[in-house]
């Protein structure tokens, strides 16, 4: 059985398709599995084992009918049995519904939901975790969600290189300031470094994108790697650290994908669209306007940005405190 599996964005989107990679292979051992994804997203299933083929879509390519029918031509003379469509936007459909082979998609959310969050009118709640969701349609391929989880992969040497660089073996934990949204940016990282630094003696590496480099200031034992890792290097220093601090952001969901403990702060999104195991905590202030946008905004609709702002660092450190100490007895 051929398989094009299509997710083109975001980072932890087509992250939380590992589940069904998963999922597939297992139940159908002998299928071979493709994945069409944007470019700036791809690192999130390069070196996935369950994976035969990638297809790498120029995000600047998406508007451009003389490529995306070049590709289309391209992709049919695979043969697929199955397009798997868990993305469910206009280029996703157009481009596997050409392939006139059995065309599958995931249900996203409600239309008219998604018009009145915009609107204000109401306060955004999934209906059900994104991964759930992914498996919907697939039971008609009698596959069923059974507790899988997100994974990360990336190749052993970018590990190996890392290790020459930062020693993963030593004591360390890592903070993620960074989101695609100002409004999903907890604002008080900057002193929670200070109070993790004072209070556990640990050193601490802060990811991120390059926009995110000086949102922790360096000093004694923060190193600022904001801008100088790919994700793969990063879900490397992610593997071996002791816990990481997140945004509602790729961090957050590499962090999850290579099992490490993850602290995780929500604001204007709902958390409800992500499945929690024990490795990760949830950490909010739980105001009553909140949730209130599906992927977040420039700016607080309200202006006041209470959701994050009123989540004090004292409190999220307290919170890192009792798990640390649960873990270790104390």
């Amino acid at each position: 059985m051929k398989i094009l599996i299509i997710r083109f964005s975001s980072f932890g989107d087509v992250l939380m398709t590992s589940p069904v990679l998963k999922k597939i292979k297992k139940v159908y051992p002998d299928s071979e599995i493709d994945f069409l994804v944007y470019d700036s997203f791809s690192e999130a299933v390069t070196d996935n084992p369950n994976l035969n083929n990638i297809y790498i879509f120029p995000k600047k390519k998406s508007k451009d009918f003389d490529y995306i029918n070049k590709l289309i031509s391209e992709l049919k003379e695979k043969k697929y049995d199955y397009v798997i469509d868990l993305h469910s936007k206009l280029l996703s459909g157009y481009i596997g519904k050409k392939l006139k082979t059995n065309y599958i998609k995931y249900q996203k959310r409600k239309w008219w939901k998604t018009i009145l969050v915009k609107l204000r009118l109401i306060r955004y709640k999934a209906d059900l975790p994104i991964v759930k969701q992914y498996f919907r349609p697939l039971k008609k391929l009698n596959i069923f969600y059974e507790n899988e989880k997100t994974e990360f992969f990336f190749n052993l040497s970018i590990e190996d290189n890392l290790n020459k660089k930062y020693n993963l073996n030593e004591e360390y934990l890592i903070l993620a300031p960074g989101a695609s949204k100002n409004t999903k940016k907890w604002v008080y990282f900057n002193e929670l470094a200070a109070l993790l630094t004072e209070k556990l003696n640990m050193k601490i590496y802060v990811i991120g994108g390059k926009e995110d480099f000086g949102v922790v200031k360096e000093g004694k034992n923060i190193i600022d790697l904001c801008g100088k890792l790919s994700f793969k290097e990063s879900g490397a220093l992610l593997k071996h650290a002791k816990f990481s601090v997140t945004n509602d952001s790729g961090p957050f969901h590499i962090s999850v994908g290579v099992d490490t403990k993850t602290f995780v702060i929500f604001g204007p999104t709902d958390s409800g669209m992500f499945l929690f195991g024990e490795n990760e905590i949830l950490i909010s202030s739980n105001q009553k306007c909140s949730p209130c946008s599906l992927h977040g905004d420039d700016e607080c609709p309200k202006k006041h940005f209470n959701c994050m702002k009123l989540l004090l660092p004292e409190q999220v450190f307290e919170v890192i405190k009792e798990k640390i100490n649960e873990n270790t007895g104390n």
